[in-house]
């Protein structure tokens, strides 16, 4: 069959990310035989008629649209991305008439409720590698809807779902057989490498697990290592990024990566953005950065017991302020991520937090981020607690942007206490401060063209101390509270 594969995500949240999810989808769809094209929204100058022209120019049998993110989850200057798939499928319906099959993560979060919402023919939930060459076979006629792992879709007036299943192994993406990597790294983009998937932790708010599932696979460290060493020949990035939920869930998994690349003398930058205080040694961070560590993105999320224990993130503050330590040590440029507004959130946890970050942050290599409010997604255990206490409706559609914040905290003094942080240590942000892109494009395409590695943000805790971005920064800082605490009534949404 002829497969159109639409990477439709066009949001730059620190980085552009590129379309490795949609990349394993497309290799494993050619190895099953299908002729593919591949259509990069993300790097796309005009994407609506580069999409009208590849279809024109193709005319496929099925298209492929892999959906990234439901919003850009700040609950004080929310943005929702769902219209644009809207636009891109009625797009496909005026110049195709070709099935249309949504995948990607924010599929997987909302599962059969993307096909009550958008004209798609189908839906796959969970891996897509393994669903998607199956569905091109019941779609030709040797194979039965009911059987493709994962997917949902109509049958009699009602929608039907598949339960997804799990891959036991998998290996390389096949990445740079689709994608234009230097308009990429230009944007100060950086490669990324799954080497595990799954998520064994329990965080309140997580969808990672509904995604993935709990159970963890990993690859061997040498085929990871045997990754970086091909793409590094055939592309040549500045940095590879693993993307793991938790790269260091286990921690003796990572060790094990690090250890392969220092035995190979391969000589690169690297970056996580997802690691956990739940699982860090003194002697991670030391062999983090002799493999060549340049960037880290670590989410604790609080620095209170209390809602440590209340978000369920499994180690204490303790552990935090070690974490601290030793990637300061290291000498490691590090984004920290922290949520305000969980259940049981008050003024006093809130300022333990935030004195924290005062006390144990304010250095000239970290970045930290507050986001005040959490998204409640579905499936999540977040989402049966906030019905539970009636702060959303049962009937509630998460597909629409809603946030927990705590009724016991002050949404508005938080930003003001926020903010007076900020004017004591301006390497911290808040998620919804008024977006620079035009200023951090220019950031970014200057550095690439000085020959830096990327990851770009992880200067920014340099860029926010120059004279006079502190005092801009203060004039310009416009966050105001979102009303999201408000509960609801009854069965109003």
């Amino acid at each position: 069959m002829k497969v159109l594969l639409v990477y439709s995500n066009r949001t730059r949240i620190l980085e552009p990310a590129p379309p490795i999810g949609l990349s394993y989808v497309a290799t494993a769809t050619r190895r099953a035989g299908h002729e593919v094209r591949f259509v990069d929204l993300m790097i796309a100058g005009n994407p609506m008629p580069e999409l009208e022209a590849e279809l024109e120019r193709f005319r496929p049998d099925v298209v492929g649209f892999s959906v990234r993110n439901i919003d850009n989850v700040v609950a004080q200057r929310t943005t929702w991305h769902l219209d644009e798939v809207v636009d891109l499928i009625a797009t496909v319906r005026r110049h195709s008439g070709a099935r249309v099959v949504l995948g990607g993560p924010a599929v997987s979060i909302l599962a059969e409720a993307a096909l009550k919402r958008f004209d798609a023919d189908f839906a796959v939930v969970g891996e897509g590698e393994i669903a998607f060459p199956i569905l091109l076979e019941a779609l030709s006629g040797t194979g039965e809807f009911s059987q493709v792992p994962g997917l949902c879709y109509r049958q009699g007036g009602r929608i039907v779902s598949n339960p997804p299943v799990r891959q036991t192994s998998f290996g390389w993406s096949g990445m740079e057989q689709w994608i234009r990597w230097r308009d990429y790294e230009r944007a100060g983009g950086t490669w990324a490498i799954h080497t595990k998937r799954g998520c064994p932790l329990a965080c309140l708010y997580c969808n990672y697990p509904v995604m993935e599932g709990h159970t963890l696979r990993w690859r061997p460290a040498s085929d990871v290592v045997d990754e970086i060493e091909r793409v590094l020949l055939a592309v040549g990035p500045r940095t590879f990024e693993f993307t793991d939920s938790t790269f260091n869930v286990p921690e003796s998994h990572a060790i094990g990566i690090c250890e392969e690349i220092i035995r190979r003398g391969l000589k690169v930058k690297l970056s996580a953005v997802g690691l956990n205080p739940v699982a860090v040694s003194e002697e991670l961070f030391r062999l983090m950065k002799q493999a060549g560590f340049c960037s880290l993105v670590i989410t604790p999320d609080s620095a209170s017991e209390t809602m440590l224990r209340n978000l369920r993130k499994g180690f204490g503050v303790e552990q935090v302020r070690r974490t601290a330590q030793w990637a300061r040590e290291a000498g490691i440029r590090t984004t920290w991520f922290f949520l305000l507004g969980g259940p049981g959130e008050t003024r006093e946890t809130a300022e333990e937090t935030i004195s924290f970050v005062e006390q144990h942050l304010n250095w000239k290599r970290f970045l930290t981020i507050f986001m005040t409010g959490i998204r409640i997604l579905p499936g999540t255990d977040l989402a049966r607690r906030a019905v539970s206490e009636n702060y959303i409706s049962a009937d509630q559609d998460l597909c629409e942007p809603r946030f927990y914040i705590s009724r016991e905290l002050d949404e508005q003094w938080v930003i003001e206490r926020i903010n007076r942080a900020i004017a004591r240590c301006p390497t911290i942000v808040h998620g919804a401060e008024e977006n620079g892109s035009g200023l951090e494009r220019l950031f970014n395409r200057s550095l690439h063209w000085l020959g830096v590695a990327p990851p770009y943000y992880r200067f920014l805790p340099t860029f926010l101390r120059i004279p006079p971005i502190p005092v801009l920064r203060a004039r310009r800082n416009g966050v105001q509270a979102s009303c999201g605490n408000v509960p609801v009534s009854g069965n109003d949404g």
